[in-house]
């Protein structure tokens, strides 16, 4: 039986963010998941969820001095 693409996009999705909660602990995946639910929460498109995430990385930037370090 052939993979679909949608079987193969999930299967890269969940081996992508593995990898992160295994870097940087398994809070990480909550966090981002807050994050997109509060981005679902304002109804925004995806255009606009994108921009207030770029707004907000550029933020982190911006502010990594108040930021904890390792």
């Amino acid at each position: 039986m052939d993979e679909t693409a949608r079987e193969y996009y999930l299967k890269q999705f969940k081996r992508e963010n593995d990898k992160v909660s295994e870097m940087f602990g398994s809070d990480i995946d909550k966090v981002g998941t807050e994050i997109v639910d509060l981005l679902k929460e304002k109804d925004l498109t995806h255009e606009q969820a994108y921009a207030s995430l770029q707004y907000a990385y550029n933020l982190i930037k911006y502010e990594s001095n108040f930021l904890k370090l390792q």
